[in-house]
């Protein structure tokens, strides 16, 4: 037993999905956030989850919108080449992580300053799905939690 099948609701109920990591770095020079998505596996995370047929994920803000058609529409997947050395997967991670700015939606940097230079950048991305979805793709969301609406209050568990 896997622990989505702890999740109360039926299979139409929504789940907010969220992955959380973290950095530690300099934010004085400015660019933490860009570190941090490049040392933590957050943007692969949210990739594994946008290519996920069987999940069909959306915005946490907008629940009508295919997350991969939304990166196609703004552009983010027309320099892919088909049939090339470079995986579908990989450019759509790589897209995350250049355009994270524009999905703020999906992800976010938030940075915790210990002093003048040195911090902690946690990058989390979250991300909508229906409970019967979330069944039906439990291997791709190890590590995610999954959080639903139950008896006034909010239920999470980590998958």
């Amino acid at each position: 037993m896997s622990n989505v099948d702890n999740i109360p609701g039926n299979d139409d109920t929504i789940v907010r999905l969220s992955y959380e990591d973290f950095h530690d770095g300099w934010h004085c020079n400015g660019d933490l956030e860009e570190d941090s998505l490049e040392r933590t596996d957050t943007a692969e995370r949210l990739a594994n989850v946008i290519l996920d047929p069987d999940l069909r994920a959306t915005s946490t803000f907008n629940t009508s919108d295919a997350l991969l058609v939304r990166l196609r529409e703004q552009g983010m997947l027309d320099s892919y080449e088909r049939g090339g050395d470079y995986e579908f997967h990989q450019h759509v991670t790589d897209q995350i992580k250049e355009n994270f700015m524009q999905l703020d939606d999906l992800i976010e940097c938030s940075i915790e300053q210990w002093d003048y230079k040195r911090g902690r950048c946690t990058v989390t991305a979250q991300v909508r799905a229906t409970l019967g979805r979330v069944k039906e793709s439990p291997w791709e969301l190890r590590g995610w939690t999954a959080t639903v609406e139950h008896n006034g209050g909010s239920f999470s568990v980590e998958l």
